[in-house]
């Protein structure tokens, strides 16, 4: 988790002042991808760039009430939305079987599958992306 360290680190991501409480984790009806979870039990929420891309990973204590709120849970049951771009777009992770999964982005209005774009295959492969485009660099192969 280094590198996903020094990823939020140059962004100023803020460490969390005390530690996770475990039921909010224990409540969220996936088992969370590594990365994700490292991030969620080691720092606040987010909202800023992330090289051209303007973001908002939701508060811990709010994603089950985000999922319900936007209907992601009702009408998407194997995605579990963790953020936004402040532009009617969610950001996702699908869960597609047997702990692989993709970063994803959709719109909240269709919240229909035919309209997710791959943005990484990663939580930290996504940030790795979204900083290299913003330097004129091509994407890491996934």
């Amino acid at each position: 988790m280094e590198q996903l360290e020094l990823l939020l680190n140059k962004y100023k991501f803020e460490l969390r002042p005390k530690p996770l409480e475990q039921g909010i984790l224990e409540a969220i009806p996936f088992q969370l991808p590594d990365d994700y979870k490292f991030y969620l039990e080691n720092y606040e929420a987010f909202e800023g760039s992330i090289g051209n891309e303007y973001v908002q990973f939701w508060k811990t204590d709010e994603l089950l009430e985000a999922n319900q709120g936007y209907g992601i849970a009702k009408y998407l049951p194997n995605v579990f939305g963790i953020g936004g771009n402040g532009g009617g777009e969610f950001i996702g992770i699908e869960f597609l079987s047997n702990r692989y999964h993709r970063i994803i982005l959709s719109d909240l209005v269709s919240l229909e599958e035919e309209y997710f774009i791959e943005i990484g295959t990663s939580f930290q492969i996504c940030l790795s992306d979204w900083i290299m485009a913003e330097n004129g660099l091509t994407k890491i192969e996934q």
